[in-house]
């Protein structure tokens, strides 16, 4: 009578002997998944080489440009900021200046203001202070008297706006229809 075969083998090595000949046998395939791993590997890393020596070019050439494009447009930049930085600083000391100045409209509104029996005023010129030099204003006209003249010179010193009004003495070498330039210097 025939022993049917489950596996279809039958494995007649003792327990030990078979077990030691598994072991040989997951320690040889664990040698070739290892060494085809490895191989894997330097075959992967020899692959990769071209590729970075290449964008390892193109990352210095792209650097390199960079920085070219970045001295000229810096230099450039600089250049025409300077020039931009310049003209602004001028126009900021001169609007400085101006806000500082008080208005010829205001000036001339202040000494117009004054009383002026027996004067008539035909001309008036007014230069605005530059710097640490102040304004002044000259007006000139005609007065009936020396008097009138005299009072209006007066009335102009006192004003808060004027430093000082002067009026030259051959102004009053005439007794009446006098002509006449009195030079304001305005107050800062």
């Amino acid at each position: 009578m025939l022993i049917p075969m489950i596996n279809g083998l039958t494995n007649m090595l003792p327990d030990d002997r078979r077990d030691k000949l598994v072991h040989e046998q997951r320690f040889r395939f664990g040698v070739v998944v290892v060494f085809a791993f490895t191989v894997l590997l330097i075959v992967a890393g020899i692959l990769l080489v071209p590729t970075y020596v290449f964008l390892n070019g193109s990352a210095h050439t792209k650097e390199d440009r960079l920085a070219s494009l970045k001295s000229t447009l810096s230099f450039t930049e600089e250049a025409v900021l300077a020039t931009r930085l310049g003209a602004l600083s001028n126009s900021a000391i001169a609007l400085t200046a101006l806000s500082n100045n008080p208005s010829a409209s205001g000036v001339l509104r202040e000494a117009l203001a004054i009383s002026r029996p027996g004067i008539t005023i035909s001309r008036f010129v007014y230069t605005p202070s530059k710097g640490k030099a102040l304004g002044v204003l000259e007006l000139s006209g005609a007065a009936e008297t020396r008097g009138a003249l005299r009072n209006y010179q007066l009335a102009i010193q006192g004003t808060p706006f004027a430093r000082s009004a002067n009026l030259p003495v051959s102004a009053y070498a005439q007794d009446a229809d006098i002509a006449f330039t009195i030079t304001i210097t305005l107050a800062p």
